[in-house]
């Protein structure tokens, strides 16, 4: 009894160990000639596992190779804002997302993906201590 008590132990935490060390790749380590799709999926794949540091690493390198491309940079700001959003960390995110909405509210705005616009304002308008007036009045 006691035996198979410390093996469970054992395996529990070796799998807590696993789980809490989830690799974050070297931006340096990662191919140069990925595309900003290819990124993107690497990302989205990240933070099905629940690895938000290796999604920001691979959303970071959408904007650094990437960020002339207004699309893409909306894009991949909006993710990492989005991971503010679920870490709570309201005021990075509200910061973040605030730079989105002004983007399309520009003159170049008109030529982003719609889809980064209406996702933003919808996390905007979760960040708690927002006066009605500043929540975005067509979020969803």
């Amino acid at each position: 009894m006691k035996r198979n008590l410390l093996a469970a132990l054992s395996c529990a935490a070796a799998l807590i160990a696993v789980s809490g060390c989830a690799s974050v790749p070297n931006p340096a380590s990662i191919p140069k000639e990925l595309t900003i799709a290819e990124l993107s999926q690497k990302g989205q794949t990240a933070i099905d596992d629940n690895n938000e540091k290796a999604a920001e690493v691979y959303y970071r390198l959408i904007i650094e190779r990437f960020g002339t491309d207004a699309g893409a940079l909306t894009g991949a700001e909006f993710e990492i804002a989005h991971i503010r959003i679920k870490q709570k960390k309201w005021a990075d995110a509200k910061t973040m997302l605030e730079a989105i909405v002004s983007r399309y509210e520009s003159s170049g705005g008109a030529g982003l993906p719609p889809e980064y616009l209406i996702l933003a304002k919808n996390d905007l308008s979760k960040v708690p201590g927002l006066k009605p007036e500043d929540k975005p009045a067509d979020a969803k």
